[in-house]
């Protein structure tokens, strides 16, 4: 998990929810995003907090991510 949260932050990106692999509406693990240096590195949680990306909060039916 180490290497994975270090390697997003390494390529300014993130990390997708597990829980929304699979689903038409894969979304930023809420881990990262909370993540001190992960928030500020990712491309996408700035561009979200400068309010170019919009951002859509969504409840998971985690019933339909596939095992």
């Amino acid at each position: 998990m180490a290497e994975m949260v270090a390697d997003a932050i390494a390529q300014e990106g993130h990390i997708v929810c597990h829980a929304t692999l699979g689903t038409d509406a894969p979304a930023i693990c809420a881990g990262f995003a909370a993540h001190r240096t992960g928030r500020a590195a990712s491309l996408a949680l700035r561009l979200a907090r400068a309010r170019v990306l919009r951002t859509v909060w969504v409840r998971v039916d985690t019933r339909k991510v596939e095992s």
